[in-house]
């Protein structure tokens, strides 16, 4: 019962930070879930992303990851209801009144702050992400291919992270 309610706090107060998403948060939650916790190794937490990113929804769905790691289905119930419900409610209440205040100058100030913010996150996201997967010139040269592919073409990005797991395997990465 302690892992269940140490899961439910830590993924309640880091969706609360999740300012652009999950991947804004995903250092924090890599920190916290890999070397507080120790709830899974870095290569799994890495891998967990990854399954989360082929999966439809919010890529934050790895918290439902990690906490079936932790405690089963009982932690990934958990771990999911944590990381959404709260920040559900207060979309929900939020959104009720924003149109009302979006016009006023605090709010305006508020929401082009928050842009930038929400960009460093994401950026500080894909670094721990990087640093995680990539360890030799092998996996570094898929990362660059893929995000040239990315780059250049208009493809679908889980064409691409399929073909690249598909290289990873085949070279037995």
């Amino acid at each position: 019962m302690p892992d269940l309610l140490q899961l439910a706090w830590t993924f309640c107060w880091l969706a609360c930070l999740a300012i652009g998403g999950g991947l804004g948060v995903l250092p924090e939650m890599q920190r916290q879930v890999v070397t507080v916790h120790g709830w899974v190794t870095a290569r799994e937490f890495v891998d967990g992303y990854t399954l989360s990113q082929l999966t439809p929804g919010p890529n934050i769905l790895i918290t439902v990851f990690v906490g079936y790691r932790v405690s089963g289905i009982p932690g990934a119930v958990v771990a999911g209801v944590a990381t959404f419900l709260p920040t559900s409610i207060l979309t929900a209440v939020v959104a009720g009144r924003w149109t009302v205040l979006r016009e006023r100058p605090w709010a305006r100030a508020a929401e082009q702050a928050l842009t930038p913010l929400g960009l460093g996150l994401m950026a500080a996201g894909v670094y721990t992400l990087a640093r995680g997967a990539i360890n030799d010139a092998a996996t570094a040269a898929i990362a660059v291919a893929a995000a040239a592919i990315l780059a250049a073409t208009p493809l679908p990005p889980i064409l691409v992270v399929l073909a690249g797991g598909l290289v990873g395997w085949l070279l037995g990465l």
